[in-house]
């Protein structure tokens, strides 16, 4: 009798993982919604900015403000779709007005080899540690080197050193750094909380070079 329930069970094994699977998944996405959430929350009261909680299941929650003078967001978002999605956590700091300077700063390491063999090109300051160290490309060389004064430089090693994984970017209106991942690690939101004064003199360099490109 034993053995005949065995194996009348057995074909409904299937069939009973699958919910709990499912289940498990949404528990596992719920729990890092809220996370992510709490961490956001504390992240917006320890730098002085607004939270916005998610709009619906599919919302997220985000980080607006001003600071020093910008209109600054920190959020996540999502690339790619099925298996090449990726989520990234971001901050942005809107400029005043477009710039033409373009640049794009991120850790020397294995990927900037790779886009080196594509024919993407790097600009170096002078100072060796900081050239080993930063992937540097701009479409106006000699302004993005005279703007990476020591200053900045030490600001950026220091974020580097602090386990900064994730890439500068200006194009147009915005100045943004990327990392993949989300809000839930809080290891993230420390790194967060330090970025924003190195995002904003980036921003500033950005506005000097969109004041000097005025007739």
């Amino acid at each position: 009798m034993g053995e005949f329930f065995h194996f009348a069970f057995f074909p409904f094994i299937p069939l009973l993982i699958v919910p709990l699977i499912a289940g498990l998944v949404i528990w596992a996405t719920l729990v890092q919604k809220q996370r992510t959430a709490a961490n956001l929350q504390k992240l917006a009261v320890r730098l002085g900015l607004e939270f916005l909680p998610a709009g619906g299941w599919l919302g997220r929650p985000s980080i607006v403000g001003p600071m020093r003078g910008k209109a600054v967001q920190i959020f996540n978002y999502t690339t790619g779709s099925g298996k090449s999605r990726t989520t990234w956590s971001a901050m942005k700091a809107q400029l005043a007005a477009p710039s033409q300077l373009s640049f794009t700063l991120r850790k020397q390491g294995f990927a900037t080899r790779i886009i080196e063999l594509f024919g993407a090109h790097e600009i170096t300051v002078g100072d060796a540690e900081f050239d080993k160290a930063w992937f540097v490309q701009t479409n106006q060389p000699g302004f993005m080197r005279a703007a990476l004064i020591p200053e900045m430089r030490a600001k950026l090693m220091a974020a580097l050193h602090a386990g900064l994984p994730g890439a500068f970017e200006l194009n147009g209106r915005d100045v943004k750094y990327a990392e993949v991942g989300t809000f839930a690690d809080a290891k993230r939101i420390e790194r967060f909380a330090a970025l924003g004064e190195v995002l904003c003199d980036l921003a500033d360099v950005a506005e000097v070079a969109a004041d000097q490109g005025k007739p």
